[in-house]
């Protein structure tokens, strides 16, 4: 049995478990104390959602009758809807979903982020449908639930103030401004993506099955050795004296 080379299988059960940790984690010395740390963080989530809209709310009017006129350079005003077509919002949702991906507002948002920190940013759906609504999230994304939070408020800031400077070079008027409003900060961080710990399970498995291995060649090449006593008399025939005497030496030898 291979169970005869117990060394060997030990030496490799521990040399697995060796190589799995440190696989997964590194050692470090803190406070002079060494300490073992993850090699991958988990990665959690929490997104802001933003609200494409305009002053006055014109989500909760039922009906868009308002008027306003505008200046046509003769003696007749030209009168025109104050509130925009609530469709236009949410293909503007779409643009603004794209815009915030742009390197100046990605910039501004990883200015001072920590390592494992990103922000995707997304057209709400109803579920079920292709359709968008006028709302777009900000879906930070960190090695811990805090830095995940941070991200989701940090990236919805740094996407309304950019465009707030736009509007403001494009001498918009505030009153025709299309507004961005924040309606939750951040969500509650989920766990998005665990550790792998696929790769030391592996290790743990190849190096514990090649010492199994190991073991079962040695057992092979070293076989154990059967001891044969002396051959028993015949049936009938009286034991001799060097039967006696080899089955003497026989029990010395063991």
């Amino acid at each position: 049995m291979a169970w005869r080379f117990k060394v060997v299988l030990v030496i490799g059960f521990m040399l697995a478990t060796f190589v799995a940790v440190m696989s997964s984690a590194r050692i470090s010395v803190e406070g002079g104390k060494p300490t073992l740390t993850y090699r991958e963080q988990e990665v959690w989530a929490s997104a802001s959602t933003l609200l494409i809209t305009q002053a006055g709310f014109p989500w909760g009017r039922a009906i868009l009758d308002d008027m306003i006129q505008v200046d046509s350079g003769t003696d007749d005003p030209i009168l025109i809807p104050k509130y925009g077509d609530p469709g236009r919002y949410s293909g503007l949702a779409g643009l603004y979903a794209e815009l915030a991906k742009s390197d100046e507002v990605q910039a501004e948002v990883m200015k001072n982020s920590k390592p494992g920190e990103s922000v995707v940013p997304m057209v709400v759906q109803p579920p079920g449908t292709n359709s968008t609504l006028p709302l777009i999230t900000m879906k930070g994304l960190g090695p811990t639930p805090e830095s995940a939070m941070d991200v989701a408020m940090r990236s919805s800031k740094a996407f309304r103030e950019f465009l707030d400077r736009q509007q403001a070079a494009s001498n918009i008027p505030k009153d025709k401004r299309v507004e961005v409003v924040v309606t939750q900060k951040a969500t509650n961080p989920e766990l998005f993506e665990k550790r792998s710990m696929v790769r030391p399970i592996f290790l743990f498995l190849l190096i514990n099955i090649g010492f199994l291995a190991l073991a079962f060649a040695l057992e092979n090449l070293r076989p154990r050795s059967k001891r044969k006593g002396p051959p028993a008399p015949r049936q009938g025939d009286a034991p001799t004296e060097e039967h006696w005497a080899e089955r003497e030496r026989h029990q010395v030898a063991a």
